[in-house]
């Protein structure tokens, strides 16, 4: 699996570059392509700013509805594989976003990945606990219609079936053939992409990668990776480090790292 990095960004530009020099030291040997979702306006200042570090800058520009891309990155990612990222060199494109801190080589991490597999955080059918606490599908939440929406076009337009499947958008690596088939599909909105893109890999046919990295849904037990606007804290992340098999990719953390 030939493995590069899409760094996907939109705020804190001083933060962004204290990652992506993160970044640089475990990933040498990586190509790291950047995805700029933040204002328009700003994006001459962060291409400027971070091009060193980049292999290729790409702004996204379809929106500045700061709604639509929290809710639709999905999208803003397709948009970059349609106009950029099908031109460039990966087979498997690892999604890291700002607020995340990766301490290791993603090579080393998913070795024996293989080359059309996709990895998503958190992979788990939804049942009746994410049913009764999940708020994108929880009965009579606000966005069940949503998820009711999306489970019977998938149905008529694919005949799926399967116990539906949901993960959370936190890290991912998406194989080139899943986003070219995504591509493809109608109706791309319909539908949150924490379950739409488990079932779409299904209905794809593409193999899932699994991998425990400390993803949490719900527990008090601290985890490294959330969901959540719920920072991470220093002191967790240097025990972790400082265990030969602690966690090394934590998510979030909103300050600049200090080696």
């Amino acid at each position: 699996m030939k493995l590069a990095i899409l760094f996907w960004f939109y705020k804190e530009l001083d933060i962004c570059e204290n990652r992506l020099q993160l970044l640089k030291r475990y990933n040498p040997d990586l190509k790291i392509f950047g995805l700029y979702g933040g204002e328009i306006s700003a994006a001459d200042e962060y291409k400027n700013k971070l091009s060193g570090y980049l292999d290729d800058f790409y702004a996204f520009t379809a929106s500045n509805d700061e709604d639509w891309k929290w809710i639709n990155g999905d999208l803003m990612i397709l948009d970059w594989y349609d106009k950029k990222g099908r031109n460039l060199d990966w087979e498997s494109i690892a999604v890291v976003q700002w607020d995340m801190l990766a301490f290791d080589s993603l090579s080393r991490l998913f070795s024996d990945m293989k080359k059309d597999q996709i990895f998503l955080s958190g992979l788990r059918m939804i049942d009746e606990e994410l049913e009764n606490k999940w708020h994108w599908v929880k009965f009579d939440g606000e966005y069940r219609k949503n998820y009711s929406e999306f489970l019977g076009h998938v149905k008529e337009k694919y005949g799926y079936d399967n116990k539906p499947l949901a993960s959370l958008f936190i890290f991912q690596i998406f194989p080139r053939i899943f986003l070219e088939k995504y591509l493809l599909v109608e109706d791309k909105e319909v539908g949150m992409l924490e379950y739409k893109i488990p079932m779409y890999s299904q209905i794809f046919n593409v193999p899932f990668y699994e991998k425990d990295i400390g993803t949490m849904w719900f527990s008090d037990e601290p985890k490294p990776l959330n969901a959540i606007p719920r920072e991470i804290s220093e002191t967790y992340i240097r025990e972790q480090l400082a265990k030969k098999d602690g966690w090394r990719i934590f998510h979030p953390y909103y300050k600049i790292w200090n080696y």
